[in-house]
C-alpha cells in the first residue's frame, strides 16, 4: 500500500479528516484539482459543533482569532436596503467575548466551543497547515483522480498530477487501503461508486430557490455610508431584487448572493447592478470574483459507503445554505468517519465498522438537510408589503409588523443549539438501544441526555476546565461517580479498544457528573458520542466495547452491506 487513506479533495472537509488522520499515525495522500486553497468565500459560519471537532485537533483557539475583528458583534440584520430601514436585528457576541459566553449561557449552549463567524477563506489555511505538520499525510493541488478501482483488499487509485514548480507532470498510480470522496456537488468519487442523491432538488422560492450568483466584492465605506452598526449578515429586501450580504473581515470585504431572474444571464454589468441595489446609495466597490451556484435543494447521496470508499461532505449531501449547516454537517461526517478508520486500518475493528459510517451519519445528513430546508422556507418565503418601501406612518407600522416576523425568523435560523449539538444515533448498528424516549430532537433547544448514541452532555469542571479537554484522543471511560474503576475491567476493554482514557473527576465535580450522566460509567468514542453507560464494569460493558468495533459477530452490522465490487469505475 501506498498510503492507508487516500482522500480526494482539499476543502475544509478534506483537510480536516487529513489532519485527524495525520495525527493518529496514519498515511495519507490527499489530491485536489484547485491550485491551492479557496480564493473565494464560500461557508462562512461555523457550527459549535464543527469548533468542539477543531478543539479536538488543536485548532480552534487559532480559528477563534479568525474572520471578523475579536470586538465586533457578528449580528444579523435585516433591511430594506443597506443604507435603508433596518428592520429588525440578531444581536451576537463578538468572539472576544465567546466563550465568556458559552459559560453563562451553559444552561442553553452546553459546549466549550459555541458558533464562531468565519470564512472558509481563512479556515481552510489552518487546517491544511493541521494537515501538513503530520509527517505521514501529503496534500497534492493541481493532481485530479481519475479512475478508482477496489477489491477485497484495498482501492488503486489514478492520479493526473499537473506541471507546477515543485514537480513534472506525471500520472501516478495510488494504492490505498481507503478511499474517501471529499471533493464536493459535482464528486467524482460518488459517480465512479454508480451513487445518485436523493431527496428534493431545485425549489422554487422569492429566495434561496433557484440560480444564485455570489460575489466577492471590496467596500471599504460600507459600514460608514449605512449609518447603522455593523454586522455580520446584511439581508436586504428590496422591491425588485433580495440579497444577502456577509461580511469577511469586518474591514470591507463582502460575499453577496443573490438570486437571478429566470432569463438572467449573469454578466459584469448584472452583477454591479446588483451590488448597487443591495447598497441603495451611491458607494464604491470593486468586485473580485464571482461564482454561480443553485439554491433549493435537500439532496442525501443514496449511500454514503461502498466497500472500502466512503463519502463525506458535499460529495453525500447537498443543502441549501440557510442555518449554515453543508460544511458544519461534513465536518461531523468526517470525525465520525475518522476514527474508525484508524480502528479498520490498525486492524482492531471487525469490517461491518466500515458500514455502520452510512449506518449512522446518513440519518444525520436527512435530518440536517430537512432544518435547513425549513429555514429556507422561513425566510424564502417572505414578501413585503408595498407600505413597507413608503415613509410616513403607514410605512413605519408595515416595517415595524415585518421586523416582528424577521426577529422571530432570525432566532429561529441562528439560535439553534439544537441543532448543532442534537445529533444522535439511536438507531445505530453499533449501539444496544436504550429503552424509553430520548428528548425531541428541537432546532432551537438542546437537552443534554448521555443515552448511548447521543453527544456526551459537556460539563466546566470546578477548576475551571473543559470535561471535553480530559477526554482521550481514542476511547474514553468516564468514571462519573468518582470511584476508580477495577483495573481487571479497563484491561479487559483495552483488550478490545486498545488505547483508553480513565477519567476520574475529584470529589467537587463527581455529584455533578452524576447526575448529568446518570449512570456511575460512561463509555464515550473518540467522535464524543455515548457508546454505552452502566453502573457496573460488568461483561455487559466488555460487550459493548466489542459491539462499538463492529466485533461481536452476534451483533454484526453489515449484513446487508452491499458487497465491494471489483471496479467502483462507472462510464
Amino acid at each position: 500500500m501506498d498510503c492507508d487513506v487516500l482522500i480526494v479533495g482539499a476543502g475544509p472537509v478534506g483537510l480536516f479528516l487529513a489532519a485527524s488522520l495525520g495525527q493518529q499515525g496514519l498515511r495519507v495522500e490527499v489530491f485536489d484539482t484547485k491550485p491551492g486553497t479557496s480564493q473565494h468565500p464560500a461557508a462562512n459560519a461555523n457550527s459549535a459543533r464543527t469548533m468542539e471537532h477543531f478543539r479536538r485537533i488543536g485548532v480552534s483557539a487559532h480559528i477563534r482569532q479568525l474572520g471578523l475583528p475579536p470586538d465586533q458583534s457578528p449580528d444579523v440584520a435585516y433591511f430594506t436596503a443597506i443604507s435603508g430601514h433596518e428592520l429588525a436585528r440578531l444581536s451576537q457576541p463578538a468572539s472576544r467575548d465567546a466563550v465568556a459566553y458559552a459559560k453563562a449561557h451553559s444552561f442553553t449552549w452546553p459546549t466549550p466551543e459555541p458558533p464562531h463567524r468565519c470564512s472558509q477563506l481563512y479556515i481552510e489555511p489552518v487546517l491544511l497547515d493541521a494537515a501538513r505538520r503530520q509527517s505521514t499525510c501529503n496534500v497534492h493541488f493541481d493532481a485530479t483522480v481519475t479512475d478508482l478501482a477496489q477489491d477485497a483488499e484495498g482501492v488503486t487509485a489514478v492520479v493526473t498530477l499537473a506541471h507546477t514548480a515543485d514537480r513534472p507532470a506525471q500520472v501516478r498510480r495510488v494504492r490505498a487501503r481507503y478511499v474517501v470522496g471529499c471533493d464536493g456537488p459535482r464528486s467524482f468519487v460518488r459517480r465512479s461508486l454508480g451513487l445518485r442523491y436523493g431527496g428534493v432538488a431545485s425549489e422554487k422560492r422569492s429566495f434561496m430557490g433557484g440560480q444564485m450568483e455570489a460575489v466577492y466584492f471590496y467596500a471599504p465605506t460600507l459600514v460608514e455610508a449605512s449609518g447603522k452598526a455593523p454586522a455580520w449578515q446584511y439581508w436586504t429586501f428590496g422591491p425588485t431584487q433580495r440579497a444577502l450580504i456577509v461580511a469577511v473581515d469586518g474591514r470591507g470585504h463582502f460575499i453577496m448572493n443573490v438570486q437571478l431572474h429566470d432569463d438572467e444571464t449573469p454578466s459584469v454589468d448584472v452583477v454591479r447592478s446588483r451590488i448597487a441595489q443591495a447598497l441603495g446609495a451611491d458607494i464604491a466597490f470593486e468586485v473580485k470574483s464571482s461564482s454561480a451556484w443553485t439554491a433549493g435543494h435537500a439532496l442525501v447521496a443514496e449511500r454514503l459507503a461502498v466497500g472500502r470508499v466512503f463519502l463525506c461532505g458535499d460529495a453525500a449531501h447537498l443543502f441549501t445554505p440557510t442555518g449554515g449547516l453543508g460544511y458544519n454537517t461534513g465536518i461531523d461526517d468526517a470525525a465520525n468517519l475518522a476514527w474508525k478508520l484508524v480502528a479498520l486500518v490498525r486492524g482492531s475493528a471487525g469490517e461491518a465498522l466500515a458500514q455502520s459510517y452510512d449506518a449512522e451519519r446518513r440519518p444525520a445528513g436527512e435530518r440536517n438537510t430537512a432544518f435547513a430546508r425549513n429555514f429556507a422556507d422561513s425566510i424564502g418565503y417572505v414578501a413585503l408589503p408595498r407600505e413597507a418601501y413608503e415613509q410616513g406612518p403607514a410605512g413605519d407600522a408595515a416595517r415595524r409588523a415585518v421586523g416582528e416576523y424577521l426577529a422571530f425568523h432570525a432566532r429561529h435560523e441562528f439560535v439553534i443549539p439544537g441543532v448543532h449539538l442534537g445529533t444522535r444515533y439511536e438507531t445505530s448498528p453499533l449501539l444496544t438501544a436504550e429503552p424509553g424516549s430520548p428528548p425531541a430532537d428541537n432546532a432551537n433547544l438542546y437537552v443534554p441526555c448521555a443515552r448511548a448514541g447521543h453527544r456526551a452532555p459537556h460539563a466546566w469542571l470546578a477548576d475551571g476546565s473543559s470535561l471535553y479537554d480530559a477526554m482521550g484522543q481514542q476511547f474514553t471511560l468516564l468514571c462519573a461517580d468518582g470511584q476508580t474503576p477495577d483495573a481487571s475491567a479497563v484491561e479487559a476493554a483495552r483488550d478490545v479498544l486498545g488505547e483508553i482514557a480513565v477519567v476520574v473527576p475529584t470529589s467537587a465535580d463527581a455529584a455533578m457528573l452524576k447526575r448529568l450522566y446518570e449512570r456511575n460509567y460512561v463509555l464515550i468514542r473518540p467522535d464524543l458520542h455515548v457508546a454505552w453507560r452502566g453502573d457496573a464494569l460488568d461483561d455487559a460493558f466488555v460487550s459493548a466495547a466489542r459491539r462499538s468495533l463492529a466485533l461481536d459477530p452476534r451483533d454484526a452490522v453489515g449484513a446487508t452491506a452491499q458487497a465491494a465490487p471489483d471496479s467502483i469505475l462507472q462510464s
